[in-house]
């Protein structure tokens, strides 16, 4: 009996002393203001499909391994749905780069020229660089423009923070390439 009261013990206290694993969760969210306004939407453009590639589009942050393998951060997480904070995020940096709003919905009308994005590569990889890779065309008057953007940017210092940040850049680089390539 007095064996299994010390092992217990001993039991409880390892289990009091080992440090919980920290858990982070980063949102994207656009360094321009928000504040209460009114839209001034450009009539020619709206943001149409935005997609993610399926292995992005879960919590975890990635990195890309050796081989083309992938590993999935457990404890390092986006705080919502890439394929939501991303409409939101290239939606007003790719504003800002056009200096007029650009509309988030068709909001009825044919006219419109449609933007889509798809983020094919959004991750680490084993060389400390964040990689972007991502397509985005311009359907408008019946025809429709492509355009591949491919750019890696390397991490200021180790560790999924500064992943993070990399990859926030990256994506106001295209937003602002986009807007360029608009104007």
């Amino acid at each position: 009996m007095r064996i299994l009261l010390i092992l217990a013990t001993t039991l409880l206290i390892s289990a009091c002393s080992t440090q919980p694993i920290s858990r982070s969760t980063y949102l994207l969210r656009s360094d321009h203001g928000l504040k209460t306004r009114a839209l001034q939407a450009t009539s020619e453009l709206y943001l149409g499909e935005v997609m993610v590639a399926s292995y992005l589009d879960q919590p975890g942050l990635v990195l890309e391994g050796v081989s083309n393998t992938i590993h999935t951060a457990k404890y390092h997480r986006w705080a919502e749905p890439l394929r939501t904070s991303l409409r939101q995020f290239l939606s007003t940096e790719i504003s800002a780069g056009l200096g007029a709003d650009i509309a988030i919905s068709r909001m009825g009308r044919a006219d419109l020229g449609r933007i889509d994005v798809k983020i094919d590569q959004l991750h680490g990889d084993m060389e400390g660089n964040a990689v972007l890779v991502a397509y985005w065309s311009l359907t408008q008057d019946g025809k429709t423009t492509g355009h591949q953007y491919v750019r890696s940017l390397p991490l200021q210092e180790p560790g999924y923070e500064a992943l993070v940040a990399a990859e926030k850049r990256l994506l106001i680089d295209l937003a602002q390439s986009i807007a360029n390539d608009l104007k």
